[in-house]
C-alpha cells in the first residue's frame, strides 16, 4: 500500500511540475516590444527581442542558392537589411526599426514602398546560424526560405 501511495504521489508531482514548466514557457513567450527611449537625452533602444544577447548574435550574412541577406544594427533603432538575389544579381539596401513576432521568434520587418514589398527576417535564439527570409507583396508570399550563416561579415549599409 505504501509503495502505491508513493508511486501515486510521484506521478502527481511530475504531472504538476510539467504543468508548471508549460505555464512558464507560455509566460516567457511574449510579444516583441521595441522603441527608442530618448527621455534621458540619449537615444537608448529598449528592445525585448534584441539581435545580440550575451554570446548570441544574429548579425552577419546569410545565404542559400537563391538569396544572400546581410542583417545588423547600424545604431540604436536603426537596422540594415541588404538583400541580393543570387539568380539575377539585383540588390536592395533597406533600413528600419519595426520589430514584431515573439520573444521566442523575433521578426524584423523592412519595407520597400516603391515596390510595395515587405521583407522579414525571423530568427530563434537557439540557432544563430539560420534565419527565415520572407518577402511579401500585398499579403501574398513571394519568398519564404531558410538562409544559413555565410559569415559574420556585413555587406551593404547606409
Amino acid at each position: 500500500m505504501k509503495l502505491r501511495t508513493i508511486a501515486l504521489a510521484t506521478v502527481c508531482t511530475l504531472f504538476s511540475l510539467s504543468l508548471s514548466f508549460a505555464a512558464e514557457a507560455d509566460e516567457s513567450d511574449q510579444p516583441c516590444q521595441a522603441y527608442l527611449d530618448n527621455s534621458n537625452g540619449t537615444d537608448a533602444e529598449e528592445n525585448n527581442c534584441p539581435i545580440t544577447v550575451g554570446k548570441f548574435s544574429i548579425r552577419g550574412t546569410f545565404s542559400n542558392s537563391n538569396w544572400q541577406a546581410s542583417f545588423w544594427a547600424w545604431e540604436p533603432a536603426y537596422y540594415i537589411l541588404y538583400v541580393k538575389n543570387q539568380q539575377d544579381g539585383s540588390t536592395i539596401n533597406l533600413t528600419g526599426f519595426k520589430v514584431m513576432g515573439t520573444t521566442s521568434r523575433p521578426q524584423y520587418r523592412f519595407t520597400d514602398p516603391d515596390r510595395n514589398l515587405t521583407y522579414i527576417v525571423t530568427f530563434r535564439y537557439s540557432d544563430s546560424d539560420t534565419i527565415r527570409f520572407e518577402i511579401y507583396q500585398n499579403d501574398r508570399t513571394i519568398v519564404n526560405e531558410l538562409l544559413a550563416r555565410e559569415s559574420d561579415k556585413l555587406i551593404g549599409g547606409p
